[in-house]
């Protein structure tokens, strides 16, 4: 279980996965610890932090740590979100049609959470089981399109097509059994290249469903292309790369180094953006850039 609190005094000792708000401080800089002295908590609590997220599913005590911060309409709206999803993905596992208003529920909820409160949405769906990566990431990835594309001023029907391209980006993924999702050691030659084969494999699937716009279709096959031309499946150059495109790369990648997951400790916001300011030829610089300012911009709303 994940939730954010704003830390006030140690009883017993927390695990930090993730701290939000001031990232200069040595102390901060190891994002993910056991939070055990009342020093270092003081240490938190003098620093400007927004919040932390713990992670209770560690089996430690956090009664008397802190003042929680309130993310049941969060946590409702992904439950929901991700019953809706596991619905929708199966029925495209059986062969069956889905319909863009069959997500379209699940659209307007992210929506309205990316107005409400987004950084509490995004932490809330940080935490990832292996059980849930699929969903949650696909919500996270919506979630963070949405906030980028009205960050960026685009009409709020092109802002909803992103959210829907967003959710329905990995369905590829359906077709690659769950061992070679979720394993932990270095993939082998033929297990590449099955994850390599998903975006056409998802792209084979939305393009037999009803009302899949071209957005839709683009971002699902090409949210792996690099500005570089060495992304995958087709390596396309630079200028054959569509902006949405290069949003879905965006937010798919900061999603992923992100997350919170069993087998992986989570980069930091900055972290994240440093690497991939600093990944030449992998990402539209430019839009990373404006990604960047859309994060601080919703950190501090």
């Amino acid at each position: 279980m994940l939730k954010r609190i704003e830390a006030r005094r140690v009883r017993n000792g927390m695990f930090v996965e993730a701290i939000e708000g001031a990232w200069q401080d040595p102390f901060l800089s190891k994002r993910r610890f056991l939070l055990r002295r009342e020093a270092d908590a003081l240490k938190l609590r003098k620093s400007g932090i927004e919040g932390v997220i713990i992670n209770t599913s560690r089996g430690l005590d956090i009664d008397g740590l802190l003042i929680e911060i309130d993310t049941q309409a969060a946590r409702e709206t992904i439950q929901k979100s991700v019953q809706v999803l596991e619905s929708v993905f199966g029925r495209l596992q059986h062969g069956d049609g889905i319909s863009v208003d069959q997500v379209a529920p699940v659209i307007s909820s992210v929506s309205k959470s990316m107005d409400d409160n987004p950084t509490v949405f995004l932490s809330v769906t940080r935490l990832k089981s292996k059980d849930e990566v699929t969903f949650l990431h696909s919500l996270s990835v919506s979630a963070l399109m949405i906030l980028f594309g009205r960050h960026l001023g685009l009409d709020e029907a092109t802002v909803q097509t992103l959210g829907t391209a967003g959710l329905l980006h990995d369905v590829g993924k359906l077709e690659i059994p769950l061992e070679i999702l979720n394993k932990e050691g270095r993939l082998d030659e033929d297990e590449i290249k099955m994850i390599r084969d998903h975006p056409e494999k998802g792209h084979a699937i939305l393009s037999r469903q009803e009302g899949m716009s071209e957005i839709v279709l683009d971002v699902c096959l090409n949210h792996h292309e690099r500005i570089d031309g060495k992304g995958y499946p087709r390596r396309l150059s630079e200028t054959q790369v569509s902006f949405h495109a290069r949003l879905a790369a965006i937010c798919d990648v900061y999603d992923a180094v992100t997350s919170v997951r069993p087998y992986k400790a989570p980069w930091s916001a900055s972290q994240a953006l440093k690497w991939m300011l600093g990944s030449e030829g992998q990402f539209d610089r430019r839009l990373v850039k404006k990604f960047a300012l859309c994060l601080s911009v919703a950190a501090v709303s």
